[in-house]
């Protein structure tokens, strides 16, 4: 009986010790699954910013270097997946200057922007909110909310009292429903500088602009399509003055909305993934950069595992 005693309590430890090796096996695992999928994540940025080097030396004109970013996508389409030894990245890069910046766009743009997703009421509650998020001030604009407004209804958040550092944050501003966030996620960003590449920016934002609305931009998109690019913010200007005058105003206004816009891109979001094949884990890292003549400057740099 000792013995059949002796050998179950020995089972039972080296069971345990098995359970323990295969566990601390699993970490080790995946810890080297982590190392090599940022390390493949990292060298995707590192690829894609060479690549982006090279374009700004090939293309010195404005025509040139606007027409060539207008859809990085398939221009660098073979680093939309490339192996690295044993482990791949995919990288996808992003004119930021075709999304509306959260962070500097005006009240009059907010609005136009909102109306186009919500209602009259939503769209001027929602603008108010997110610059009361933004400003520095406890001030309340009308329809908008401050750190006593949250708390009065149960909020967790408060406004920050700063520019947004993560489109994340959209979602905790009052009056930002889930749906309303989800919709216009697409479309801004918190990493411009506040201009608008005309050459990129889809509907939705160029009808954003002040003197521009839903027919301008209409007209600007079917010019783009029919092959033309544009090399000056004069077209804005043009919309603006034609729309003031077929509605009897003066037409005023127009070159402040042409400052706002630009015909290049000046903040380009490289987002790189990294993985193992056959590891489910995948890193993320999001860099945006600065463009200005033929240099990157690092803006912004984030990572997140998947």
């Amino acid at each position: 009986m000792l013995v059949l005693w002796l050998v179950v309590v020995l089972g039972a430890v080296a069971m345990g010790v098995a359970a323990s090796v295969r566990g601390e096996a699993t970490v080790v695992a995946n810890l080297r699954a982590r190392s090599a999928a940022r390390y493949a994540a990292e060298s995707g940025v590192e690829a894609a910013r060479a690549r982006l080097l090279s374009l700004l030396v090939a293309t010195p004109s404005t025509i040139d270097r606007a027409r060539a970013f207008q859809d990085l996508d398939n221009r660098f389409g073979d680093l939309a997946e490339a192996a690295i030894g044993p482990s791949r990245f995919a990288v996808a890069m992003v004119d930021l200057n075709g999304r509306l910046d959260l962070n500097h766009a005006e009240t009059a743009t907010l609005q136009n922007f909102l109306l186009q997703f919500a209602t009259e009421g939503e769209a001027s509650a929602a603008g108010a909110a997110i610059e009361d998020w933004r400003d520095e001030d406890g001030l309340v604009r009308p329809g908008g909310a401050e750190a006593g407004e949250y708390a009065r209804t149960g909020s967790p958040f408060e406004p920050s009292n700063a520019p947004f550092e993560r489109l994340e944050e959209l979602r905790r501003v009052q009056g930002i429903s889930d749906t309303l966030a989800y919709r216009i996620a697409p479309f801004v960003t918190v990493d411009g500088d506040g201009r608008v590449n005309i050459n990129t920016a889809p509907r939705e934002v160029l009808a954003a602009l002040p003197g521009v609305g839903p027919e301008g931009a209409r007209e600007l998109l079917a010019r783009r399509a029919s092959g033309e690019v544009f090399t000056s913010a004069g077209v804005i200007e043009q919309l603006t003055r034609r729309g003031a005058l077929a509605a009897g105003d003066q037409p005023a206004g127009g070159a402040i909305a042409a400052s706002r816009t630009s015909t290049v891109p000046s903040r380009i979001l490289i987002v790189s993934r990294g993985w193992q094949p056959g590891h489910p884990l995948t890193h993320e890292i999001q860099a945006v950069y600065a463009v200005a003549g033929g240099r990157l400057t690092l803006r912004a740099w984030r990572e997140r595992d998947l």
